[in-house]
């Protein structure tokens, strides 16, 4: 199937740049002369996509297989089809962090299995040895496309020894963690349909996954507009140093009611303002 370019026109500015630099922090996140290279899964068939800003209001997308469904695919990722939230948090406490980050966009996971197995081997690690991981889980049981890592699929993942999850490192409960919602009877892409509570109370029920991993899951995995991870250490911090003082996780929480109904994009911005 021959590739193709589009050139995408957005209402709103873009800080493509910005978003690229965050991106990029992960070592799997691959930039190649100033283009985002980005894989894009339509039935589980891998097309690499690239990206670049001509401005601040254009995308140039230089893609491959069928080009609605991998353009509709980048547009859902990257938030290109909805208004920035970052308009309705100008008027909060973090206006000032909106005038620095508020034309970024909170980008989402290839799909909510890669972002449930991404946040169970973060869990209680540091930035630095977490990317590590999961370079090294995604390299050894996903697949490598035109240089570029994929991230496994339940099936592949499922076909992993416990031993050779911990061969790279990883903790025994994690290994275990991973095998467990890898085999586990459940459509992931299929609760894309299902409420926050629905897919809470699905995946609370693997072993492993508590109110954080929920959490991230569903801000990275599945694009839910009003998550707050209060408990994140690093919302903590940030509030620590927009506030003075570093808040206990119920008064976080209630710090972040005036973000409300865009509470996820508020957190990502938290998260950039001690980047």
């Amino acid at each position: 199937m021959s590739g193709w370019t589009h050139d995408l026109t957005l209402p709103e500015a873009i800080d493509f740049k910005g978003i690229v630099s965050r991106l990029t922090e992960d070592p799997l996140q691959v930039e190649h002369k100033g283009r985002l290279v980005v894989p894009v899964f339509i039935d589980e068939q891998a097309y690499i996509t690239t990206m670049e800003a001509i401005d601040s209001h254009t995308l140039r997308i230089d893609g491959s297989g069928p080009h609605i469904p991998v353009l509709t695919q980048l547009k859902r990722r990257f938030r290109l089809s909805e208004p920035n939230p970052a308009q309705r948090l100008k008027a909060t406490s973090l206006h000032a962090i909106v005038e620095q980050f508020g034309d970024e966009r909170l980008v989402l996971d290839h799909s909510p299995f890669t972002a449930l197995i991404r946040s169970i081997i973060h869990q209680q690690i540091n930035l630095s040895f977490a990317h590590t991981l999961t370079e090294r889980v995604f390299r050894t049981f996903g697949t490598v496309q035109d240089g570029i890592v994929l991230p496994p699929t339940p099936r592949q993942l499922a076909l992993a020894r416990r031993e050779d999850l911990l061969a790279l490192q990883l903790s025994g409960r994690k290994a275990d963690y991973l095998l467990g919602v890898a085999t586990a009877a459940i459509d992931y892409d299929g609760l894309a349909t299902a409420t926050d509570a629905e897919i809470a109370e699905t995946l609370i029920a693997l072993k492993g996954v508590g109110p954080w991993t929920v959490q991230n899951v569903l801000m990275f995995g599945y694009g839910r507009p009003d998550l707050f991870p209060a408990s994140d250490i690093g919302i903590l911090r940030a509030f620590e140093r927009l506030l003075g003082f570093r808040p206990s996780v119920e008064e976080a929480t209630r710090l972040a009611e005036e973000f409300a109904p865009v509470r996820s994009h508020a957190a990502y911005l938290l998260w950039r303002s001690i980047e």
